[in-house]
């Protein structure tokens, strides 16, 4: 099991991490399992020596198996080119992907497929011990598989790597080959007894038995893709998740074999109760979906991410049916021992027809079932086909007569079918993940769910007053992207920084879609003229008219924009087109799969697609990352790109650039004319990069003060993926850290000095930017929050409306954002003369400088209890600033005498220092 993860961890490096690519790569290893069931079905009876067989199977594994690890990283580079023409013809690439996929596994996985039938024969001793002896090597080879995925992916790619993971797992398997090698030593006489006296003793067609095997694989592969994505409604997607999951999937399938294995061990008869087993798999299936809700309350909004909480939520949904099932492999296994000839034939064909159908359910389930059906039609349906197994071994009984308690168990199946807890997903569960990202907000709207093909999407709005403040998207139980102005306003950066810098910027590939921010940004920059967008989710597209409801305002309708359905890493590694700008919206560090994204090959793959010139702009969350993880990206990143820098976003969503070479030198007029078109200019302002200068001011560092801010750190590489997840280094570091890049005095110093500011920004914009590196530390101070020691923030405004012309930071220092100013500017006359309106309002108008006009606009917001204590402080500094001292004495000294306070909150001292005014004087 440690091999199968690898490989596929590995192969998403070669054919790409898409549905598609995942779902052929597991059909080819399937295909290779089905392939060694087939020949040990088939020629199974011959064998004389199957412990040395077994030996060599292993040792095959070994080898080919760590083979394929080291291969697969550089078969993706080697085959770019077959696969680059059949970039746009999809049904010819996945063709032609499983096709090599089957190619590469076909020896590994065929010689596994050929191991636990050639330890019946091995291990077997007497007939009437088959299913006893089945169900006790198939509990015990489940239980290993457990402990590989769960020590591999847990501990083992942490410590060592996937490469080292893979020599580990090696040298286990030729550890079993040699043990196994000894063993045959005394083989030959046992394997020539066993061979005799195992003609068959067919008398009917094993048919139903067969089929009932199919269908049991079927369900079970089924149930576990439905399972995991219900589960990540709850659970984060990490890359711990998923292991520990389906170490509780395998953990109920071993008990349940080796449970089988004692029953028959205690109760000869035990077969007869195989119709049984499949009712009360029907009724775990629907009593575990209904009584989750119970399992998941204790919990209530908060996100699962600890493996012993991931555990006890996975343990009463999965752990029944799973144990079920695992019972009933052995126990159809004695039905279809008397219709072969000898126990290795039959083994061969239970677990092929169970893996075919494994096979086939997990596609069905992920390409068909969920997306057509969703998450409880496809439980139901799974529970009805479970009751269908049952009532087909009623009719062909494993042995004897069908049971009463068979008959009872049918009866609680149809009473469980028929009271399904239809629209609790909906009504119940959905809502879960919605108020978790929503918990603080006053008002919220849910709007849309689509069940797709990889993700469950929920879309909810942030509402104020009843209406719409901004769209958020959860994909599965995250929040993956939103339409609120600070995620705006770091994804937008990444097209207006690189436009601004880079007078020739005709071509840009966008990886990930998200919710729109950066795609809108790119279609509304006339000068760029063609788009590429690369996204896993057709899902995800399909929702874009969530977000613009408005054909002519759609990034995907722009006639500009070239959509490709497949992962981005996949289409760097094939396309050979070449790109002016490359970035992307990349899920958040810490779901499984992103740390590709974000490592020094990947990296390299996003260089090579530049053209001479081009730049990379990319995200860095701070938040997501610890010390370690971020130096290990930063270190990556700065490999690949000599010039690498960092650039302030929005707080903790930092911004890295890179570039190929050196591209024209930007005129002082090119630079500014983002700022002279009026739907950029207008974005602009409202994401509060209002003036040119600005962009300067984002400056943290460049490739100087990048690499002395990791020093030695080790880059984040596919083979140590790990390192993205690596805890932080001191309790003190992340402060360190963040210490480091906020200080925007350090980086005003390093932005008069860096040799690639000399080189990008015009001469005439070099001194003027330097002033507003003090505006960008009150946007930090909002930004950054309770993060970094805060002065008063009624001082910071002072000093922007003082100091500066800029609007947005004034808003945003006081708890408002153009969001909001949007509610309040389509209120009607009436709505508006809400005290909150008008609190917002105020603001909006302080911002302005219109003063006297905020000073009778926070009187009236004094009358909301939400804001009345801020809306009396602002009101007081507008008459300050209006030139009513007199009357903000009076009304302050009134306030402050009927609050029977004795001593002047800082506040006050501050008001009192800068315009006379003290409330304490009688």
């Amino acid at each position: 099991m440690i091999f199968e993860t690898l490989w596929f961890r590995q192969a998403g490096l070669a054919f790409g991490s898409s549905i598609w690519a995942s779902s052929l790569v597991l059909s080819g290893f399937m295909a290779g399992l089905a392939l060694g069931n087939t020949l040990a079905a088939r020629f199974g009876a011959h064998v004389r020596r199957a412990v040395r067989l077994y030996a060599i199977a292993e040792a095959v594994i070994a080898l080919t198996g760590a083979g394929l690890v080291y291969l697969f990283p550089v078969l993706g580079t080697a085959l770019a080119p077959v696969f680059r023409p059949l970039l746009d013809h999809p049904w010819t690439l996945n063709s032609l992907r499983l096709l090599i996929a089957f190619l590469l596994l076909l020896i590994p996985s065929t010689a596994m497929g050929l191991t636990l039938p050639l330890l019946m024969r091995a291990v077997l001793r007497d007939e009437a011990g088959f299913g006893r002896v089945l169900g006790a090597l198939y509990g015990w080879n489940t239980l290993g598989a457990m402990a590989g995925v769960v020590a591999g992916e847990l501990f083992l790619v942490g410590r060592f790597g996937v490469r080292g993971t893979a020599l580990a797992a090696g040298g286990l398997n030729l550890f079993a080959a040699a043990v196994a090698s000894l063993l045959s030593i005394w083989e030959s006489e046992y394997g020539d007894r066993a061979t005799q006296g195992v003609e068959s003793t067919r008398h009917r067609t094993p048919t139903p038995y067969l089929f009932s095997a199919f269908l049991a694989g079927f369900c079970l592969l089924a149930l576990e893709v439905v399972w995991f994505r219900f589960l990540l409604l709850f659970v984060k997607g990490s890359s711990l998740a998923f292991p520990v999951m389906l170490g509780v999937v395998l953990a109920g399938i071993a008990l349940g074999g080796l449970a089988a294995s004692l029953l028959m061990r205690l109760m000869p008869t035990a077969p007869r109760f195989a119709a049984t087993l499949a009712f009360v798999a029907a009724v775990a299936t629907v009593a575990s979906y209904a009584y989750f809700p119970r399992v998941i309350e204790p919990f209530g909004l908060t996100s699962v991410t600890q493996p012993d909480a991931i555990v006890r939520i996975s343990l009463p949904l999965m752990l029944p049916v799973s144990f079920v099932s695992g019972m009933f492999f052995p126990i159809v296994g004695v039905a279809l021992r008397r219709e072969f000839r000898s126990e290795i034939q039959t083994a061969g064909v239970l677990t092929l027809v169970n893996t075919i159908g494994a096979a086939i359910g997990s596609l069905a389930a992920g390409f068909v079932m969920l997306p057509l059906a969703g998450i409880e039609r496809t439980v139901f349906t799974i529970a009805i086909v479970y009751g269908g197994i049952g009532a087909l071994l009623m009719w062909r009984p494993v042995k004897g007569r069908p049971t009463a308690i068979g008959y009872a168990a049918g009866l609680a199946s149809v009473i469980a079918l028929a009271m399904f807890p239809f629209g609790e997903l909906n009504d119940r569960l959905v809502s879960i993940p919605v108020e978790r990202f929503a918990e603080g907000e006053p008002e919220r709207r849910l709007i849309a769910v689509r069940e797709g093909l990889t993700e469950t999407i929920v879309f909810f709005q942030r509402m104020l007053l009843g209406k719409p403040v901004s769209d958020v998207m959860l994909t599965n139980s995250f929040s993956m992207s939103t339409t609120g102005y600070g995620v705006r306003r770091y994804q937008k950066l990444y097209v207006w920084w690189p436009v601004a810098v880079h007078p020739e910027l005709k071509h840009a590939l966008l990886i990930g879609y998200g919710v729109g921010n950066t795609a809108k940004a790119l279609t509304d920059t006339a000068s760029i003229e063609s788009i590429d967008l690369v996204d896993l989710s057709r899902d995800i597209l399909a929702m874009a008219p969530v977000v613009f409801p408005n054909e002519g305002d759609q990034p995907l309708l722009d006639p500009r924009m070239h959509v490709h359905i497949e992962d981005g890493r996949y289409f760097l590694q094939t396309s050979n087109q070449q790109f002016d700008l490359i970035t992307g919206e990349p899920p958040p560090p810490g779901i499984a799969g992103v740390e590709n994204l974000y490592s020094r090959e990947y990296f390299q793959l996003m260089r090579d697609r530049l053209a001479d010139g081009g730049l990379v702009t990319y995200w860095l969350p701070l938040a997501d990352l610890s010390d370690v993880s971020t130096k290990a990206i930063l270190r990556a990143f700065c490999d690949v790109f000599d010039d690498c820098s960092i650039w302030n976003g929005s707080g903790t969503n930092l911004m890295i650039v890179g570039s190929r070479g050196t591209h024209a030198v930007v005129s002082d007029r090119q630079f500014r004319a983002q700022w002279s078109t009026p739907a950029v200019a207008a974005e602009m302002k409202r994401l509060g990069v209002e003036r040119p200068e600005q962009l300067g001011a984002l400056f943290i560092g460049d490739a100087s003060f990048v690499r002395a801010l990791v020093d030695n750190a080790e880059p984040l590489t596919d083979d140590r993926p790990k390192l993205i997840e690596a805890p932080f280094s001191s309790p003190t570091a992340g402060s360190d850290l963040l210490a480091s890049i906020a200080d925007t005095g350090a980086a005003r110093t390093r932005f008069q000095t860096s040799p690639l500011i000399a080189r990008l920004w015009p001469s005439a914009l070099l001194s003027s930017s330097v002033p507003y590196f003090d505006v960008q530390h009150v946007i930090d101070a909002h930004m950054y929050g309770s993060l970094l020691r805060q002065s008063l923030a009624l001082e910071d405004v002072h000093r922007i409306l003082t100091g500066s012309t800029v609007d947005m930071p004034v808003l945003w220092r006081l708890a408002s954002n153009s969001d909001i100013q949007r509610v309040v500017s389509s209120a009607t006359p009436d709505e508006q003369m809400n005290p909150l309106l008008q609190y917002h309002l105020a603001i909006r108008l302080l911002s302005e400088r219109s003063y006297r006009q905020a000073a009778d606009a926070f009187e009236r917001a004094t009358a909301s209890p939400q804001v009345r204590d801020n809306a009396f402080v602002l009101y007081i500094y507008s008459l300050c600033m209006s030139g009513q001292r007199a009357k903000a004495q009076q009304t302050s000294r009134e306030a402050f005498a009927a609050s029977g306070v004795s001593s002047l909150p800082p506040l006050w001292i501050w008001m009192k220092e800068t315009f006379g005014i003290d409330p304490s004087r009688r």
